[in-house]
């Protein structure tokens, strides 16, 4: 448990060594088809559905990254900071450097579907 709640989306899959908290009024929201890379933290924020967090990024409260975006591996996106829908985001801190494309959409979802394929194969296993 945690102080706010933590909405985790269907076929969402989240990483070794990532940490998910939240604060006081801001609870932690991810969407569908989110990938969150190895050693993320997300803080009170909301991740839209099919975005990737790239590994070791951190997203602090309040920050609402939209739907299909890439969060480069160790980006930090600051408190309240509002990333739009489709958008590649880098840096200390995070900046918009351009628009996804149509291909990486593509490989957002098809990453998402193979932890899911994943999932079904070792479940098997592990019962």
């Amino acid at each position: 448990g945690d102080v706010e709640t933590i909405t985790i989306g269907e076929g969402s899959n989240i990483q070794d060594g990532s940490v998910l908290h939240t604060d006081p009024g801001y609870p932690l929201t991810i969407g569908s088809g989110v990938t969150v890379g190895h050693m993320v933290t997300l803080h009170g924020c909301s991740i839209a559905e099919d975005s990737l967090i790239g590994i070791g990024s951190t997203v602090l409260n309040n920050a609402k990254i939209g739907k299909n975006c890439i969060v480069g591996a160790k980006t930090l996106i600051t408190e309240n900071k509002i990333i739009p829908d489709n958008s590649l985001i880098i840096g200390l801190p995070g900046k918009v450097i351009r628009q996804i494309t149509d291909d990486e959409i593509k490989h957002i979802k098809e990453n998402a579907k193979h932890y899911i394929e994943n999932w079904k194969k070792y479940s098997k296993i592990i019962t």
